[in-house]
């Protein structure tokens, strides 16, 4: 096998849906992180004591490291796709992040919110359908 043929499955569709994997988690981990870090931190008034217990929170660090990953790999996707398709995509940071705050901080999650869910699904089957392949 070939280099080429050996980076191949990069460049095409398993490669693609790779890289939004690991946008989608590194968002919504990055939001979670950042949530966590948050409550960790507490009522403070910004200060110079806040802003070095925010340098120091692992949630918050967690976070940076998060959007960090998330910008370099939307700087992927965008090299293979049309704004116009990927921006709506990126929706799905929404359902991620409303299931992670409901598995693993234990946040109520209404009927309202699981419509929104099934319309953010549906909008982007729809775009999907549309892209041409």
């Amino acid at each position: 096998m070939s280099s080429n043929q050996a980076n191949d499955w990069l460049h095409g569709r398993l490669g693609t849906l790779l890289l939004w994997f690991l946008l989608i988690s590194f968002e919504g981990a990055g939001q979670i992180a950042t949530k966590v870090g948050g409550d960790q931190l507490g009522q403070m008034d910004f200060s110079l004591q806040w802003l070095a217990a925010v340098v120091a929170n692992p949630g918050v660090l967690t976070a940076i490291a998060c959007y960090i990953g998330a910008f370099f790999v939307w700087m992927l996707i965008l090299r293979r796709s049309s704004l116009s398709l990927a921006f709506p995509l990126s929706a799905l940071v929404y359902v991620v992040v409303l299931l992670g705050s409901w598995l693993m901080l234990g946040e109520q999650i209404n009927p309202l919110h699981w419509l929104g869910v099934f319309v953010i699904m549906g909008g982007i089957a729809l775009l999907a359908e549309g892209e041409e392949a």
